[in-house]
């Protein structure tokens, strides 16, 4: 081969031996790009993370044996700080509870709330000192001086009670809405008609706040409310606890009643109905307090209360009880005390000695119960106290008793026994109206109205 030929032979080698290189690496190049993208499509970076094993969030659920696919109870799960599909309880700062789907977030110190819509991305804060901007939540001024953001009336379904008051209440405004009954309310005898007790008997039963609670079981219950009283200590605690907005009302005087009943429509979405047994409830006051605003200080008969606990356990002058005697016209034991603790002040089961009860000489004696009037009446130490020389210790009727619901019953039955001259009451009558209108119950006969309780 010349010269010239080999010099041609080389070029034309050189040619195809780049142009096979060339397509090897593009090749090449297809191959890996097809490989990142499948990579990609498996391999989520954040929701490898969510869900790998090592990283996995803890869950309340799997403690109360769910497995977090039922709607009715979301599983609530600790996380750092992305916002899942999942409710969860935000620990980024300290008292801060995060719900999602229409949740309400709270920061206690500065009761701080806002809303996020589920499936939005929108979300919505206010403050006590702002106005939420949300239609899914309404701000109030419960009755511990404590502002809550709730969800709406209409976007509330279900809630929970840490008190018997609260509880009958969501059932005599929203029966639908009450989710569970506390132990109290539950233990206790009731006159509702049948159809309401077989509805009350098959919802579950939970504890109350000054019994002891079950956290688990109020997270599975999963409230959008829950409802406690202002001598509950725990409320703010409560509130990050159960994952839901705790609203107090009260029932340390007689007149509150009327203030709650009003709150509680409000959070329940039927104020109309509320507005009248409130009005009713004022009412029934003022037709007694008419009477008894009359009687001269001296004039005012000196009043033992003999609470559950025995003769010798009484209570405090802030306490629903004193407050009926109160407004019966009469003058309770610690009314005029001055070293009371606010703690006592407030107790339902104040201990006293004999002592200070023969020193005081009550007029009128009340107990809670038949067997404490017995024992009262049969002990030689009470003797020489008025009421017993006057046969005027009383136990109180058992439906129409000084705490509860039918405490304002309570006030007609004391003021009546504290003044059976100047108060004068169809007091079988009133007791039909009152359970008609409070209870939706028609058949309380003459019997029931006079019972007492053991």
């Amino acid at each position: 081969m010349n010269r010239k030929l080999k010099v041609l032979f080389i070029a034309m080698m050189l040619v195809a031996a780049v142009f096979l290189s060339g397509c090897t690496d593009s090749h090449s190049v297809k191959e890996n790009n097809s490989s990142s993208d499948n990579s990609m499509e498996k391999v989520n970076p954040i929701t490898e993370k969510e869900n790998s094993s090592d990283d996995k969030p803890v869950s309340v659920a799997e403690d109360i044996g769910t497995n977090g696919t039922n709607e009715s109870t979301p599983v609530y799960s600790l996380n750092d700080t992305n916002t899942t599909p999942n409710n969860t309880l935000n620990t980024t700062s300290s008292n801060t509870l995060n719900t999602t789907s229409n949740s309400t977030s709270y920061s206690n110190g500065n009761v701080s709330l806002s809303t996020r819509h589920s499936g939005s991305g929108h979300s919505s804060s206010s403050s006590s000192s702002e106005t939420s901007d949300s239609d899914d939540t309404a701000e109030l001024t419960d009755m511990a001086q404590r502002t809550v953001t709730i969800p709406t009336s209409e976007n509330i379904e279900k809630i929970s009670c840490l008190h018997p008051i609260p509880t009958y209440m969501t059932w005599r405004l929203a029966p639908e809405k009450l989710n569970s009954v506390d132990m109290v309310f539950n233990a206790n005898p009731r006159l509702v008609p049948e159809d309401a007790n077989e509805t009350l008997n098959g919802l579950p039963v939970t504890g109350v706040f000054f019994k002891g609670m079950n956290q688990e079981q109020m997270l599975a219950l999963d409230p959008d409310v829950i409802v406690s009283m202002t001598k509950d200590p725990n409320l703010d605690q409560e509130q990050s606890d159960y994952a839901a907005p705790v609203v107090a009302i009260s029932k340390d005087n007689l007149t509150d009643y009327e203030q709650s009943f009003r709150l509680m429509g409000k959070v329940l979405g039927n104020e109309e109905e509320a507005d009248e047994l409130a009005d009713y409830w004022n009412d029934s006051i003022t037709k007694v307090t008419n009477i008894t605003s009359t009687i001269p200080e001296d004039q005012r008969v000196k009043v033992y209360y003999a609470s559950h606990d025995g003769p010798l356990s009484t209570v405090g002058p802030l306490t629903v009880m004193s407050s009926i005697i109160d407004l019966a016209g009469g003058v309770d034991l610690y009314d005029t005390n001055t070293t009371l603790t606010s703690t006592q002040k407030v107790d339902e089961h104040l201990v006293v000695n004999i002592e200070q009860v023969l020193l005081w000489n009550p007029d009128v004696i009340i107990t809670k119960t038949e067997t404490e009037k017995n024992t009262i009446l049969n002990d030689t130490q009470w003797q020489s106290t008025n009421a017993v020389k006057n046969d005027r210790v009383y136990a109180a009727p058992r439906w129409e008793s000084l705490d509860g619901i039918q405490s304002i019953m309570g006030l007609m039955w004391t003021a009546e026994k504290l003044y059976p001259d100047k108060v004068k009451f169809d007091f079988n009558n009133e007791t039909r109206a009152f359970y008609s209108e409070f209870y939706n119950y028609d058949n309380i006969t003459d019997e029931q109205i006079a019972e007492t309780t053991a």
